[in-house]
């Protein structure tokens, strides 16, 4: 699921991209610069912040006494 997420948001910043150069946007380079560098990451943060989730939970039953 991470995977399909990061292809487009890669998608998406190489859209804007083309598109904020043609129209010489600024912002939309801007947005197309942050979409892509999110695309390169997302998929080792969604990773790292459901391990950590996991992590917590199976602490938290353990320390309650519950399986």
């Amino acid at each position: 699921m991470t995977d399909v997420f990061s292809y487009i948001l890669l998608a998406l910043g190489i859209v804007l991209m083309v598109v904020g150069y043609r129209r010489s946007s600024r912002n939309m380079l801007v947005w197309a610069g942050l979409t892509l560098f999110l695309s390169a990451g997302i998929g080792d943060f969604v990773q790292g912040f459901r391990d950590g989730v996991t992590t917590q939970t199976h602490t938290a039953k353990a320390e309650s006494g519950r399986t």
